[in-house]
């Protein structure tokens, strides 16, 4: 009975208090947007990049979230904020697969080259798996072109980036400009690439018999460099392989690129 009365004259109270108020207005003003922004952007973008790891296999899901990454990124030039770039940046950056995440670092081999579709394309394990995951071309695209155009605003993302140059270029998946430079003697000229080569073999004494074949088999380089060697292909990774270069070469890397230097 007493909670009752209580909320009774709560009830009456507000009453009372609308009587006194002015009337509501309603106004189409953007006064309070950036406000509004700078309060929710962390929230925001932590609440769609956990919509866009977890939702890998949801395609509707995953270009909702694109979305707004995007608009987030459209605000944050707007309103001039650069932390929101760097937060951009780093979360897609972990979506692309293009970070060296392995304990000893990506290794440089040699991969197949093939000629096709009058272009000449590598064949590695990460262009085949670039080209098989839907989500990491998005991710990958997205964050290229929002980073295009506002290189000026970003801070601590240049180093996803620049990571993300380094495995490209150690598979030799970025585009022929980023793969030049400039010599005043020589003009321009294609970066070597340099490849691991296979450790020297000890000098032994000749042998004869089972044992000499033995050892030699046991010898051989295949236990000491195998990434070195040339990989049969199948058609499905020569496709795979060209829908990742198609997917990088509209990130428009050489654009980016040329930016900052």
């Amino acid at each position: 009975m007493q909670r009752s009365r209580t909320a009774g004259k709560g009830c009456l109270l507000s009453l009372i208090t609308l009587n006194f108020a002015g009337p509501m207005i309603m106004c189409n003003t953007a006064k309070f947007d950036e406000a509004m922004f700078r309060l929710a952007w962390r929230t925001l973008t932590s609440a769609i990049a956990y919509a866009f790891t977890m939702s890998a296999q949801d395609d509707h899901v995953i270009q909702k979230a694109i979305t707004g990454f995007r608009q987030c990124a459209s605000l944050a030039g707007h309103f001039h904020l650069p932390d929101v770039f760097d937060t951009i940046v780093q979360s897609l950056s972990s979506a692309t697969g293009l970070l060296d995440d392995s304990e000893g670092g990506y290794q440089m081999a040699n991969y197949p080259v093939i000629e096709k579709e009058n272009q000449t394309v590598t064949i590695s394990p990460l262009s085949i798996r670039f080209g098989q995951s839907y989500r990491s071309q998005l991710a990958t695209v997205v964050l290229f072109t929002i980073a295009n155009g506002n290189g000026s605003a970003i801070r601590e993302g240049w180093l996803q980036i620049f990571e993300m140059f380094q495995t490209l270029f150690l598979y030799s998946l970025l585009p022929t400009p980023m793969l030049q430079m400039e010599d005043f003697l020589a003009g321009t000229t294609t970066i070597p690439m340099k490849v691991t080569a296979l450790a020297p073999s000890p000098e032994r004494r000749p042998e004869s018999g089972l044992l000499s074949t033995l050892s030699s088999y046991l010898l051989t380089p295949y236990g000491s460099n195998s990434e070195a060697l040339v990989v049969e292909t199948s058609d499905e990774d020569v496709e795979n392989t060209l829908v990742a270069v198609d997917s990088l070469s509209s990130c428009k890397l050489e654009e980016l690129y040329a930016e900052i230097l």
